[in-house]
């Protein structure tokens, strides 16, 4: 079977994210009433995988190995069949 699959990285409460710290500095530098801001990466891919149960492990598996650093980001995933 094939699964659409969105997984979605964030950065941990508390962390710095010196990426999102410059988008929001720029913003408010040209007088744009921005706060709070918060940048995630999404990725999106297809995954070929016999059940949905093996597809989860294998995509939460891919995430914690490369995707994602356990230690300062959160992943989230969405699997749904094509």
């Amino acid at each position: 079977m094939v699964y659409a699959v969105e997984v979605e990285i964030s950065t941990k409460d508390g962390v710095l994210n010196p990426e999102s710290k410059a988008i929001l500095h720029a913003l408010q530098t040209h007088d744009f009433a921005v706060s709070n801001l918060v940048m995630n990466k999404k990725f999106y891919f297809t995954l070929e995988s016999p059940t949905q149960q093996e597809a989860e492990e294998t995509v939460k598996s891919l995430c914690e190995d490369f995707l994602a650093n356990s230690i300062i980001q959160n992943y989230s995933i969405v699997i749904t069949k094509v």
